[in-house]
Parts: structure tokens; sequence; C-alpha cells
């Protein structure tokens, strides 16, 4: 009877010391998921499905040997970080969230402008074809450190190497926030950035060009002549729709332009003749047959008014009784 007692005892033992998982006591998964009864290396072929677990095997992680990630038995110790299989190549000088910039599929960066986007410097102009090194100095070694994003920690050689020339940035009041003259998107300095602030005289419309159309010299120190014909005195000249020559026209180009479109007129002819109304809106030619004397007119033209009445009194005769410009006005 003891001999009996012992043999049970001793297979209850043995089943039981067989029967625990060397995969811990958490692991729930049916072996045959994984083995095969005639050998327990040799792996099932249907093999366990990794992509219904929180790692997904993408990329490289497919060829990968599971030693490497399961140094023991117990899966559920397996960790999940990318630092706690991969050294930190970069020493701590970016986030230990890898993925922002790496991928399974390759070690190689791919998103290099959506990085930068994202920490508020985007690449562009010419600093979407600058090598990383001239910023990241010690790229080389894959250490980034926190750089500043500034104009002038990057360019202040080119500030300070204004200093003692006609164009002196410091002399002159021009502070080091680069990109109020300069355009980041540019491919030189002489793209105009988000807008001097040009003070009595506003780059607005057709005076949003660069610097140097005006300042000629390539010179800021001196104030230039805010007059229109200071710069526009050619196109003065060259006009003959209407002569403004012959027609003594004033140098005021503002009367009558915009720094908008210089063919749209806003002379305001209302205090003397509102040709708005009626049919009266056409050209300055129409009624102005005299290039040389704007001060001269007619309302007796083929296409307008020569069959009116009491022709005898003359254009000025019309303007007596027909000041706002409707019939019987």
């Amino acid at each position: 009877m003891s001999k009996i007692l012992l043999i049970i005892i001793s297979v209850f033992t043995v089943t039981s010391i067989f029967a625990k998982s060397p995969h811990g006591e958490e692991f729930k998964i049916d072996c045959v998921n994984c083995h095969i009864t005639s050998n327990w290396e040799q792996m099932n072929p249907r093999k366990f499905n990794h992509n219904k677990t929180k790692f997904p095997l993408v990329g490289q992680h497919n060829t990968v040997d599971c030693r490497k990630c399961h140094p023991t038995l117990e899966f559920a110790k397996a960790k999940m970080q990318c630092v706690d299989c991969h050294k930190d190549m970069h020493e701590g000088t970016v986030s230990r969230d890898c993925e922002r910039c790496h991928l399974p599929k390759s070690w190689i960066v791919s998103n290099v402008k959506q990085i930068h986007q994202q920490v508020g410097f985007a690449l562009e102009g010419s600093h979407a074809t600058a090598d990383c090194g001239l910023c990241h100095k010690s790229a080389s070694l894959l250490r980034f450190e926190n750089i500043g994003t500034d104009c002038y920690s990057c360019h202040k050689d080119k500030y300070v190497g204004t200093f003692g020339s006609p164009n002196d940035h410091k002399k002159l009041g021009f502070g080091t926030d680069c990109f109020r003259c300069h355009n980041m998107t540019g491919h030189d300095w002489t793209s105009i950035g988000n807008g001097f602030e040009h003070g009595l005289f506003p780059l607005t419309g057709g005076h949003k060009i660069d610097c140097i159309k005006c300042h000629t010299t390539g010179e800021y120190g001196t104030k230039l002549s805010t007059s229109c014909v200071s710069c526009h005195l050619a196109k003065y000249n060259a006009t003959t729709n209407p002569n403004h020559v012959t027609a003594k026209f004033p140098t005021t180009c503002e009367t009558c332009h915009t720094t908008a479109n210089w063919t749209t007129s806003t002379f305001d002819h209302s205090s003397y003749f509102p040709i708005k109304n009626g049919s009266h809106n056409v050209s300055c030619t129409t009624c102005h047959t005299n290039a040389s004397n704007y001060a001269i007119f007619t309302c007796l033209t083929a296409s307008c008014h020569r069959n009116a009445h009491n022709q005898n009194q003359g254009s000025q005769g019309c303007y007596s009784c027909h000041r706002n410009a409707r019939g019987g006005d």
C-alpha cells in the first residue's frame, strides 16, 4: 500500500513540474500554436501570430531572431521601447521617442522637413538645401544639440560683417530679427522678408519690391525722396494718353494713381463734373480733346451731344445749365 501511495505522489509531482509553463504563469496560449509534439524545439509551421500583439512585427523586426527580443522564455517580460533594444546613438541630444524620426523599415530618416516643421523651423529657401552640419555642428557624431531657431544664432557673422560699411546694421538701427527684411524662403539675402516697417512710405502694391530697386546704390543710410517723380519721372514724361507734359498735369501722381495699378485713375472729378452720373463714365480724351490743356472740354462730339439744343452756346453753355451731368439739372 505504501508503495502505491509513493508512486501516485511521484507521478503527481512529476506531472505538476512538467505541466508548469516555462513562459510564465500568465501565459495562456495553447502550446500547439507554436510547438509540435515530436520535438518541442521545432516550431509549428503555423507559428504564433505576433501581429495580434501590442508589437506587430513589421519592417526589419520581421526578420530578427526571437531571442534578440526575448532573451528568456517569459514573453510577457519583453520590453517594447526602442531604447530597450537599441543604443541611443544621439547620446540624449534628441527625444527618446525614436519613432519621431525612424521607422522599423529603415534607420534612414525620411521626414527631416516634417520634423523641422514640428519644432517651429521650416526648411524653406536656402535652408532646404543647406548641409545639416552647418547648423548642427556635431551632426557628424550623430549628436543634435538643441540650437536656437532665431536668425542671429546662425547668421551673426553676416550681421557683424556690415559694421563699418554704408549699411552698418547696428548704426542704422536694424535689429537682429533678420526676417523682417530678409526672406527665409528666398535663396539670397536680397529677397525682402515679412515687410520692413517703412514709416511714412508703406511698401504696398507696386512698391512691395526688392529694396535694391529704389536703393540702387545698395546703401540704405540715406533717406530717399518720397515724391513719386523721384522714381517715376520717366513714366510721367512718356505717357501720351493723355500726354501729361503737354496737359501740364501736376507731378503729384497720387492725385490720380494708386500703388495698386497705374492704369486705374482715382482722380476725383466730382468737384468739377460728376462723370459717373448718366453716361459720362468715359475715357478722359472723349471730352478733353485738347491734350495740351485739360481746362478745355467739349460736350459736342459726334458720339455725344452734337445735336443738342442751343449749340450756339458751346460746351460752356451746356455746362452752365447741366452741372450735375443729368439732363434738366
